[in-house]
């Protein structure tokens, strides 16, 4: 009878774990510290200098009951958070809610198209091969090693030019580009796929484009969809490409910055608690969006089909 052997825990793997758990306690602790601070009054804050506390009454200094916090400063985001831009030689005033809506509009779109460029050039360079792959390779290598520098005042000209400058199609043109990591990464795991399958698909008589959407894609479609999560929460942060590219179409990450950086205080956003509630209403989704697919983020790129 074969007896199990128990693993023995090493010192090293003891102190990793330590750290990692003194690492997630710093973030908890940063995540509790920014909720707390966005149900204060801000007299709270500047007046009382109550950092790092539970919210208090602003005379008799005792600590609130969490009903009577204020929770009006995510009201007070809703109703107060809206941006005057120019459009079209117009002036506009864009609310919360659109900024959410140009948000969803903003992530998902550049998470597909910065997902299915490499995803299709990756299959065609692994699938057809040519002694121009590997000056594909090449060019992708040295962009992900040169920095491009001073190339934000050319890309403008160019969309002035092509008339899609202030527009969500110029935006998507500029993400669909199969430069960086994940070109490696699909390139890798369409190595990895049976040329078998595409045979058999040949033989019944599917085009190219069949094969690619119909045998190729669906075998990496795991992969595809951990690629697009990691760039939906890289997008959702990103405010410089609107602020640069698409100004009069802000998202709820480039009205946040408008805020922040906007120093006269005249607005109920000037109140220090309302500008934290803004950065709890940002990464809520982000929160959700890990929650629910935590799994799949933290597994590995992954081939689908049936093992021979």
């Amino acid at each position: 009878m074969n007896k199990t052997k128990k693993k023995k825990i090493s010192y090293v793997s003891i102190a990793l774990c330590a750290i990692l758990i003194v690492y997630t306690l710093i973030f908890l602790a940063l995540i509790l510290w920014g909720v707390l601070t966005s149900l204060k009054t801000n007299d709270d804050i500047t007046l009382w200098e109550n950092y790092f506390g539970l919210p208090k009454h602003w005379d008799t200094r005792e600590v609130l009951k969490p009903w009577e916090w204020e929770w009006k400063n995510y009201g007070a985001i809703v109703e107060y958070f809206q941006l005057p831009l120019t459009r079209n030689g117009r002036r506009i005033t864009v609310p919360f809610y659109t900024q959410v809506a140009y948000s969803v509009i903003y992530t998902v779109g550049c998470a597909f198209f910065s997902t299915l460029a490499p995803c299709m050039v990756a299959y065609a360079t692994s699938k057809f091969r040519y002694a121009f792959n590997k000056v594909i390779d090449i060019v992708v290598l040295i962009t992900m090693i040169v920095p491009i520098v001073g190339s934000a005042m050319s890309m403008v000209s160019t969309l002035h030019a092509l008339h899609i400058y202030d527009t969500f199609f110029g935006i998507f043109v500029q993400k669909f580009h199969f430069t960086g990591m994940y070109y490696l990464v699909f390139g890798a795991v369409f190595k990895g796929v049976s040329k078998e399958y595409y045979d058999a698909a040949h033989l019944d008589g599917a085009s190219e484009f069949a094969v690619m959407t119909r045998i190729a894609f669906p075998l990496v479609l795991s992969s595809f969809a951990l690629a697009f999560l990691l760039h939906f929460m890289q997008f959702w942060n990103d405010y410089q490409t609107l602020l640069l590219y698409a100004p009069s179409h802000p998202s709820i990450a480039y009205g946040l910055f408008r805020v922040m950086t906007d120093s006269t205080g005249a607005t109920a956003l000037g109140s220090i608690p309302v500008r934290m509630a803004g950065c709890v209403i940002v990464a809520v989704p982000l929160i959700i969006v890990f929650l629910i697919f935590r799994n799949k983020l933290m597994g590995n790129f992954t081939i689908g089909g049936v093992k021979e």
